[in-house]
């Protein structure tokens, strides 16, 4: 966890060539520097732009993503390196693109994960260089300045021991911070559900981070109890013997039945790796534990349901159903979320989130004029919004506003590439 952001060092990294139909991108390494040179494929294209990569994102074991800095903060490259296939690519979220893309900014939020020090920022502000430095073992035990208030999460409650890993590896289909609350304010030995409410599929195929979400389905997992947990297999200490856990329950030994399965390692069949549908080109690990492998597949969520046991909000559901539209373009998931968030405004007036979710959907089916009232509500609320400025002003601009499309630009130049 330690090496899941840092300082791009070029001895480390590999020179390499992606052709995609945004453009021609060129990895050149040198002893002193990673460079991003960009060529578009048109003969009219612009000049080739030139990015140093200054800081990864990502251990490298399965993949690494890579970010340029401009004026003090960071952007994801739209380009990355793939460890299994040793081969550099377009980066998750990119494949599609057909224009290039050099000005997605890194939030607190997206950095969460990868960047201990990046918790100490708000969420939706663009992050700092000096917070891309891996994770450290204040994320997993705690407040550091005393020895005595270290946390061992071996020794919480079960909840609040899951909670620990919970806070990176359970993605479900959406996740929605909870009104008036910070991811970044969680500390080991709370509840995640205090902060968080995720939403998952049942039924959904192998997701990047969705390790706890799977495993929770796994019928392993719900006989025990709650004696399995990440840290039955997980020892980010030291090694840890897989197949020893499973056979403390699993005392009869079978002989492996699928063709090049390995008989003496449990996880060969029971939790076989596939390809990710949010992974790009990657593979990664299935926690369900199947009887079988399950085959890979395309699948859209019928329904999400609450992960976490308690009463669910109009308006948590409702921006939940939000992310899905916006990820999958689907009306249906557009009209559950409009329903819920307009139900939910009375209860969060002053809630910006909220706002930003009902402005999207809006934008999304035509009403711009209601779209702006919702975006300027956000930036009443949250000034320093990127994703609120940056739809303000393409909003205004598509009703011929130019004069009030201007001055949010100009704030966007300050903080966009």
């Amino acid at each position: 966890m330690g090496r899941t952001s840092g300082v791009v060092e070029p001895v480390n990294e590999s020179p390499g060539i992606v052709t995609h139909s945004s453009g021609q991108y060129r990895i050149l390494v040198n002893k002193q520097a990673v460079i991003l040179s960009y060529q578009g494929l048109s003969p009219i294209s612009p000049p080739i732009s030139r990015f140093g990569l200054s800081y990864f994102v990502g251990s490298r074991r399965m993949g690494r993503s890579y970010v340029h800095e401009k004026k003090g903060h960071v952007y994801q490259a739209p380009v990355g390196y793939y460890a299994n296939r040793r081969a550099w690519d377009m980066a998750p979220g990119y494949e599609t693109d057909q224009t290039p893309d050099f000005s997605r900014p890194i939030t607190a939020e997206c950095l969460f994960c990868h960047g201990s020090s990046a918790a100490v920022a708000e969420v939706n502000r663009l992050v700092r260089p000096d917070l891309i430095r891996g994770i450290g073992c204040e994320r997993c035990h705690g407040d550091a300045t005393e020895h005595s208030r270290l946390v061992n999460p071996a020794k919480l409650a079960p909840r609040s021991r899951d909670s620990v890993c919970e806070q990176c590896h359970l993605s479900g289909a959406a996740r929605v911070v909870k009104a008036g609350r910070r991811l970044a304010d969680f500390t080991p030995g709370e509840d995640l559900a205090r902060y968080l409410q995720v939403f998952t599929d049942p039924d959904a195929p192998i997701r990047v981070n969705g390790h706890a979400d799977s495993l929770a389905t796994s019928k392993c997992r719900r006989g025990s109890g709650d004696r399995l947990w990440c840290g039955s297999c997980h020892n980010p200490h030291r090694e840890t013997q897989v197949n020893d856990v499973c056979r403390s329950c699993h005392r009869v030994e079978h002989a492996g039945k699928v063709q090049g399965s390995n008989p003496t390692d449990c996880t060969s069949c029971h939790m076989p790796k596939g390809r990710a549908r949010d992974g790009g080109h990657t593979v990664y690990t299935d926690h369900s534990i199947p009887r079988r492998p399950r085959a890979a597949r395309e699948h859209t969520p019928e329904a999400v349901v609450a992960f976490f046991a308690g009463d669910v909000s109009p308006r948590d559901l409702g921006l939940a159903y939000a992310q899905l539209a916006g990820r999958y373009r689907d009306v249906k998931y557009a009209e559950r979320a409009y329903a819920l968030l307009r139900t939910a405004v009375g209860q969060f007036p002053g809630d910006a989130p909220l706002w930003l979710g009902l402005g999207r959907l809006l934008q999304a089916a035509g009403h711009e004029i209601e779209a702006i009232a919702a975006y300027e509500r956000v930036l009443n609320l949250d000034p320093d919004n990127t994703d609120a400025l940056t739809r303000l002003a393409n909003a205004y601009e598509s009703n011929n506003n130019r004069a009030k499309a201007l001055p949010l630009r100009e704030r966007l130049a300050n903080l966009m590439p």
